[in-house]
């Protein structure tokens, strides 16, 4: 399989993709005021005890108090049955210092998800200096990682974890050093703590030149091709201590952006639309809410040729890896419900499903299908860290306020002639109305019908300013005499 990683550094924008036999895999984009937490270790301070739900608002200094659940506490994973009984009050007070790190960077509405069982990601291993946890690469077989968890946990101390990559079990004994250089690490920090005041940044993750470092180390081989030559100065230098990796590295000098001379541009603009054509007229809708992403799939033009249960199977196992492509391009995570077009044999629904997993199995997400509910939705999870590639780009709509849909003109106008219906009468000659020309038409009615029904039922003359707006809209400008508001409106009839 070819691969390829094109890097457009050239502007304040920082972009790479991921190129799989010539078809864009992902799109990763950092733009100056988006930098991502997650990963940075920081000495909070507790802002706030709720045993109602166990868990704390910790200050880590800026921004929203992150969110720490009574679960993701080292004296909690590591004590009895007695102490796991305890509310949260019991292991923290407000005030109180803890080193955190960030497992989920917050939004707008929350703040960021905290743990305090500390990771420390390296190329061979993920140290868990309090997490108690022992777990080696499923690439290995289940007997080669018995053996492995069983060799590891004779270097660890009793309260450590450590997770095995693929890349530490060639047997060469690195992860050995590399937990050495951590737990040294993760000392310095904690000795850091000793001596900094709350809230204070105890470790900050690397830039986005790390996440395509870490690429380059996942996928082993391929083309790098960028157009800022110091990136690529920068990981060459990286490389050199890995041999084992085989990559070759090209700089980009043309005058057309990089993106668009590789056709990225297009599966951009592609990965940001609802609606995403199968190649057989099928086609799936994704929706991205608060709480979870859901995915619809639709039979469309598609009808086949055979009979009808065949035509659903061919339509969900083509859906199948199109979403694995579209969670990985637009790096959607979090809760994924999946609605795919009704199968009633359980056959059926277990090639799907193994289809989809196949999809995501080189995936560098962790992902879990957990199945399908009785109502025949596919439920999975796919890790997230940070806000997906419609976040980055995309924000609220002012005129729906995210729902996707607005008011209709006729909607707008009934609410018009309730107002009006609900003014005391008598006061004034005549009103002036600035509205859309949608929101006259519909309020006016077919030869002005509705119009000379409301101004003899309210004794009263109405005016109307018609104004340009992207949505339906009135607003009740100005009362006073048919002569005045005459002449400051665009048109009364």
């Amino acid at each position: 399989m070819s691969q390829s990683i094109v890097i457009n550094f050239k502007t304040r924008e920082k972009r790479y993709a991921v190129l799989e036999n010539g078809e864009v895999a992902a799109i990763r984009i950092r733009q100056p005021g988006d930098v991502t937490k997650v990963g940075n270790i920081y000495l909070g301070k507790v802002a706030a005890v709720k045993p109602g739900i166990n868990a704390a608002f910790i200050d880590i200094g800026g921004g929203r108090h992150g969110y720490l659940h009574i679960g993701r506490l080292p004296a909690f994973l590591h004590g009895n049955d007695e102490i796991r009984e305890r509310p949260i009050s019991s292991f923290l007070a407000a005030g109180q210092p803890i080193i955190v790190q960030v497992k989920k960077d917050g939004t707008a509405l929350k703040g960021p998800l905290l743990t305090g069982i500390i990771e420390l990601a390296g190329e061979q291993i993920v140290y868990l200096p309090e997490g108690k946890y022992t777990a080696v690469s499923k690439k290995a077989d289940e007997a080669e990682r018995k053996l492995w968890r069983s060799r590891v946990r004779a270097h660890l101390e009793p309260r450590e974890g450590i997770i095995l990559r693929t890349a530490a079990l060639t047997g060469d004994g690195k992860w050995l050093d590399e937990l050495k250089t951590m737990r040294k690490k993760y000392r310095a920090m904690v000795d850091k703590a000793s001596r900094e005041k709350a809230p204070a940044v105890l470790y900050e993750k690397n830039n986005v030149e790390t996440e395509i470092y870490r690429e380059l180390v996942r996928m082993k081989s391929g083309t790098v091709i960028s157009d800022d030559p110091e990136i690529l100065k920068r990981l060459k230098k990286l490389l050199e201590n890995h041999p084992e990796l085989d990559w070759s590295l090209e700089f980009y000098s043309g005058q057309v952006n990089i993106f668009t001379y590789y056709k990225i541009d297009g599966a951009l603009e592609d990965a940001l639309k609802r609606i995403v054509w199968l190649e057989n007229g099928a086609y799936i809708v994704i929706d991205e809410t608060e709480a979870l992403i859901s995915i619809d799939v639709n039979t469309g033009k598609y009808t086949g040729r055979q009979d009808q249960d065949e035509t659903v199977l061919q339509t969900n196992m083509l859906a199948a890896k199109e979403i694995a492509r579209q969670l990985k391009l637009r790096d959607y995570g979090g809760m994924i419900l999946i609605d795919f077009i009704d199968m009633q044999d359980e056959k059926e629904r277990e090639k799907v499903r193994l289809a989809l997993e196949k999809e995501l199995a080189n995936d560098g997400k962790q992902t879990r299908i957990t199945g399908f509910t009785e109502l025949g939705i596919l439920q999975m999870t796919r890790k997230k860290t940070r806000k997906s590639l419609p976040e980055t780009l995309l924000k609220v709509c002012p005129v729906c306020k995210g729902k996707g849909k607005i008011e209709s003109p006729e909607t707008v106008a009934f609410r018009l002639e309730r107002e009006l219906l609900e003014m005391p009468s008598g006061l004034h000659e005549a009103v002036l109305i600035e509205c859309t020309e949608d929101v006259k038409d519909c309020f006016c009615g077919d030869n002005l019908v509705h119009l000379g029904r409301l101004e003899h039922l309210l004794h009263v003359k109405l005016f109307f300013r018609i104004i340009r707006d992207a949505h339906p809209y009135y607003a009740i400008r100005q009362f006073g005499t048919v002569r005045e508001l005459g002449e400051k409106s665009s048109s009364s009839r």
